[in-house]
């Protein structure tokens, strides 16, 4: 329906994009970086004053147990773009193609364009360590978790293309293909200022061992993929292209994907009351949402 929300961005999405700018500033091409992530941050977020649910390893006691913790939104920022400075510093394998990088590729079934795939990857480098080339994919979480990542759906498109796109442009060699994904998790967390002790253990006041201990704010997982999931990749999205045509078309029926990700959904209000049935739903889109095409800025003139 081509909907958009007439406020501004929900705060989550707001936060991540911020910080994906500032890590993008960071990784200029080569192996220099540029502009300090956390300065840039500050300098993004201006005079905006919004508040984030962190994570749920912190509780807020004024809204209950099950509450997540809500932090500053600039502090916040700052303070978790100086950690991730203070671990992994300028990344000197790191040689960056580019970052904030755009593509456009046609997705085809069968020898005929079904569809034009067109995104930007976080970013592309070669790992001077063993000299083979990874995409970027950075990830803000309240709580860092790895086990969907052999199955990430949109990583995995991204890497399926990339390979024919960077051979395209001349970045790969004919004969090269892309090892991976480097996932780059950044938990939504303000740094435990407790004391440590030799083993880089919290303490508490009293200077015993704490049972609470912090969970890691940061965390690097590389996921190779084969050439044989680069295929069934590629089908799958061809297949996914060709369900939602024919749900554009008519030939079969649009409906919900319902699961726990729906209240992150700017949509949730209002499918909640699409669920109850009647039309009060439609009154909350007319008055939070306007109709714009989606797609104008990729589609070339007819």
């Amino acid at each position: 329906m081509g909907l958009v929300s007439k406020y501004e961005e929900p705060d989550a999405l707001w936060f991540g994009i911020g910080i994906h700018e500032a890590l993008a500033q960071w990784y200029k091409p080569g192996l220099r970086r540029g502009v300090q992530p956390a300065a840039y941050f500050r300098q993004w977020c201006g005079d905006e004053m919004r508040e984030i649910a962190a994570n749920y390893n912190d509780r807020d006691s004024v809204w209950g147990e099950d509450a997540p913790k809500y932090e500053d939104a600039l502090e916040l920022g700052v303070a978790m773009l100086e950690g991730y400075i203070d671990e992994y510093g300028k990344d000197p394998d790191w040689d960056v193609i580019a970052t904030e990088y755009p593509f456009e590729v046609n997705v085809t079934h069968e020898g005929e364009t079904v569809a034009v795939f067109a995104s930007v990857w976080d970013g592309v480098y070669r790992d001077r360590s063993d000299g083979l080339l990874y995409l970027m994919e950075h990830k803000t979480a309240r709580q860092i978790s790895t086990s969907y990542l052999a199955l990430d759906d949109q990583a995995g498109a991204y890497w399926a293309v990339a390979g024919t796109f960077l051979r395209a442009k001349g970045v790969l060699r004919p004969d090269e293909e892309i090892a991976g994904i480097t996932y780059n998790f950044l938990r939504k967390s303000m740094p435990d200022e407790r004391l440590v002790n030799d083993e880089g253990l919290s303490l508490n006041k009293d200077g015993s061992v704490s049972k609470k201990q912090p969970t890691s704010r940061f965390l690097r997982e590389v996921v190779e993929r084969s050439p044989a999931e680069q295929q069934t990749q590629l089908l799958r999205m061809a297949d996914e292209v060709r369900v939602m045509n024919a749900m554009r078309d008519g030939t079969i029926p649009v409906y919900k994907n319902t699961n726990r990700d729906c209240t992150f959904c700017q949509f949730f209000t209002m499918c909640t009351l699409h669920e109850r049935g009647g039309e009060s739903w439609k009154t909350v889109m007319k008055a939070e949402f306007v109709q714009q095409n989606p797609y104008a800025d990729r589609r070339k003139p007819a």
